[in-house]
């Protein structure tokens, strides 16, 4: 048994969360950084500029820089500084951008705003062209190139390793697709479609046994309707034709279709699974037809973004200039192309001349003059100003913009607490911290779990003292109820037991389909709804869910503010209710009532406590003595526990450790419960609160969740197992916590609406 902090633990649990690994896909691209670092690199080779300053960048993820401070500190990062500071559109300090290397400096200097081909108008212009012969000359001379490597590529196909043609076409470089022609196109695809020879046959075999297993599953259908048929008229004429015995027609009425639901539903679904894999299959084997050669593609796009033609010129450009048959087929298409603006009189034509040679007999291309336009503005407008954003793109900066929206600057905050080291550069931590293995376990144990939530509605049992009125208590109970069990159902909890003054709910992966194949509901001629249980006896897994804690919590946030919207909007029926408490002092909303009983002021208040664990271990469904299906485990008499904790004239939601733990890491988004706003301030607030046991704002779930105390968990007497206490060391041993008494415990917590 070793000790730990309560703090490392949650901190583990900060670190392994969704929360985290978001920040980072959101903030820090490890792959958009390489590209940005490789693309650079490129288009300074191809200008034969030395690339020599981005060593600066090199082998890292990211680069996060904090502004702001004296020059001095940034010794050696000078380059991102300056970066930095134009990203930011701040002014830059002469001394700063003499420390830069002026080719870097110019390409940042120089970037425009321009995303698209057709926003160089002007710099075409300037080597005769128009945004259509470009487009044309650029698409044939791709063409060419890809023409030429397709024999590498399909010798390739072999092992690229692929179950569909999808898979396979993701695996193939755009250009590819992009640029063959139709005839190549079709190579590729018979290519891919022989290696997928065998997959098909398989998966039209597998079609084929669907279909024979579905044609059974029927005829079974068929042949129950028969039976049961059969079993009602045996019934009729054999017992209600006779003198009739009622309890023995119910009995034989009851069994009949009892095993009728569970045999007609149980191939309903088996239906519905077998139609659910063939039209997957079908899906799979339809991409055969889908991926048909696209003539659209090969005409030109005027929304083409830079950084398109960028890499399609840099992936040309790597394997040299056009070879004598990759020139042959560059010139026929291209001739090909120009054709087509003659016959559409495009006003493309005007420029077009310039290229053109008139002949006696015919009009020639200067092919040579159009391909080293076609360079010139590659090289002189598309390399600097993609290198240029990609410059600006590598940086990113601390603290955030003053315009920028408060859950970026609070996200970049959490992202710099969780994940960033340094002062002036920051970065991912190199080094992670190494956490004990009883605390990974520990952890990792509760990704996944089952929650069990108990709610307890307050008063009710004054309520019955002061009706003395068993028809009417049932009908206010009922209403109110019902709308509990609304929001069970709307956060797919499977509602165990109502038991008139509370209920019993758990949450796990299958809580919410189990519960609609398990029960049918209906509603009386009288509106009292009624459900039926159509259990087999072979439904009691239990499947742990990620969010399972989550939508527990979120079922009793919702639960404690409907109860409250019940006393809003029933209060004008109290005084028929409790005529007696009524005549002393009964008004709300601003005006005080005070004078009432405590009881009568926590009327339809709840109490929701929530527990989480594990199956077999914690928590086991089964069915009972009864035959009825129920839950046996600790964290059961744990969750009743917590529901009694009280708090005058309010609602109470307790939660234990393993709940706030399962639903951090699986949980979209958290900050820390600080008043700070300011960036720095709250930044420091939030690394403070990770030394201690520390609570957690959900500000797009409107609740807090906050320390409460602790729970001895083998103290038999109720008011002294939860106290109002702190907790900081903990022992770990076979995944449960202990104090320093080597008691067993579980620090609880208070679900807040915020």
């Amino acid at each position: 048994m070793n000790k730990y902090l309560i703090s490392d633990i949650q901190n583990f649990v900060e670190e392994k969360s969704q929360q985290c690994t978001l920040l980072k896909e959101r903030f820090i691209n490890a792959s958009d950084y390489a590209y940005n670092i490789a693309a650079i690199k490129q288009g300074l080779g191809f200008l034969g500029i030395s690339d020599e300053p981005l060593v600066v960048f090199e082998n890292r993820t990211n680069f996060v820089i904090w502004l702001g401070r004296r020059l001095i500190e940034y010794d050696g990062y000078e380059l991102p500084l300056y970066i930095g500071h134009k990203r930011m559109g701040l002014p830059v300090p002469d001394a700063l951008v003499e420390k830069c290397p002026h080719a870097i400096v110019g390409f940042i200097e120089n970037t425009g705003k321009q995303k698209f081909v057709q926003d160089f108008t002007k710099e075409l212009r300037k080597v005769s062209f128009s945004l259509e012969i470009f487009l044309y000359v650029h698409q044939s001379i791709m063409t060419s190139r890809m023409e030429s490597l397709l024999p590498g590529l399909l010798s390739d196909i072999e092992r690229l390793g692929f179950t569909s043609r999808k898979e396979a076409l993701k695996k193939i470089p755009q250009v590819y697709l992009d640029y063959l022609s139709e005839a190549s196109f079709l190579k590729l695809t018979k290519k891919i479609s022989s290696r997928l020879r065998g997959i098909r046959t398989k998966m039209e075999q597998e079609l084929k046994n669907i279909d024979l297993y579905s044609v059974r599953l029927k005829e079974q259908l068929q042949e129950l309707y028969l039976e049961a048929d059969k079993g009602l008229r045996d019934i009729i004429e054999n017992e209600v034709e006779k003198p009739v015995d009622v309890k023995v027609v119910t009995q034989k009425t009851s069994n009949l279709f009892s095993r009728l639901d569970r045999l007609f539903l149980g191939n309903v679904y088996h239906l519905k699974d077998y139609e659910n894999r063939r039209n997957e299959i079908l899906r799979t084997l339809q991409q055969e037809e889908n991926f048909r050669y696209n003539v659209e593609k090969q005409e030109f796009n005027k929304r083409k973004k830079i950084g398109e033609i960028y890499d399609e010129f840099m992936f040309y450009n790597k394997f040299g200039a056009l070879t004598k048959n990759e020139q042959k087929v560059f010139t026929k298409g291209l001739t090909h192309k120009f054709e087509q603006l003659h016959r559409k009189k495009s006003s493309s034509l005007a420029m077009l001349n310039k290229f053109e040679k008139r002949g006696l007999l015919s009009v020639d291309l200067d092919f040579d003059g159009i391909t080293r336009a076609y360079h010139t503005f590659i090289r002189d407008s598309i390399i600097p100003q993609h290198l240029g954003q990609c410059l600006l793109n590598l940086v990113s900066c601390f603290p955030p913009a003053s315009d920028q929206p408060d859950r970026v600057v609070r996200d970049s905050a959490n992202l710099k607490i969780l994940s960033l080291e340094g002062k002036n550069v920051l970065s991912l931590r190199v080094k992670k911290r190494s956490y004990p293995e009883d605390v990974k376990k520990y952890v990792e144990t509760l990704r996944r779990c089952i929650t069990i939530m108990v709610y307890d509605i307050r008063g009710s049992s004054y309520m019955g003292i002061k009706l003395h009125d068993a028809a009417k208590e049932q009908r206010i109970k009922y209403k109110f109820a019902k709308e509990m069990a609304d929001i069970v159902k709307k956060h797919g909890g499977f509602l165990l037991k109502d038991t008139g003054d509370g209920g019993l709910v758990w949450f796990a992966e299958n809580s919410g389909s189990l519960y609609s194949h398990l029960y049918t509901e209906s509603v009386t001629g009288r509106g009292v709804k009624l459900r039926s249980s159509i259990f087999s006896g072979a439904e009691f897994d239990l499947i742990p869910a990620a969010d399972a804690s989550k939508r527990a919590i979120l079922c009793a946030r919702d639960m404690v503010q409907r109860a409250e919207e019940f006393i809003r909007a029933n209060f004008m029926h109290y005084r028929e209710w409790f005529a007696e408490v009524a005549e002393r002092t009964l008004e709300l909303d601003g005006i005080t009532y005070a004078l009432l009983p405590p009881e009568f002021k926590s009327l339809f208040r709840i109490g929701v406590g929530i527990a989480s664990g594990v199956p077999a271990r914690d928590v086991v469904f089964s069915a009972n003595s009864f035959g009825d299906p129920d839950l046996v485990g600790p964290i059961m008499s744990d969750a009743n526990l917590y529901s009694m904790e009280r708090q005058p004239g309010r609602s109470v939601i307790i939660c234990d450790f393993p709940s706030l733990v399962n639903t951090v890491l699986n949980i979209e988004g958290y900050d820390y419960p600080t008043e700070e706003e300011d960036f720095e301030k709250y930044i420091r607030a939030g690394e403070d609160l990770r030394l201690s046991n520390h609570g957690y704002r959900f500000g797009d779930h409107k609740i807090a969740i906050m320390p409460r105390g602790i729970h001895y968990l083998e103290e038999l007497n109720k008011q002294k197992a939860v106290v109002s206490s702190e907790v900081s060391d903990v022992w770990i041993s076979d995944n449960c916590l202990y104090n320093q008494q080597k008691k067993k415990i579980k620090p609880i917590y208070e679900v807040i609406n915020i």
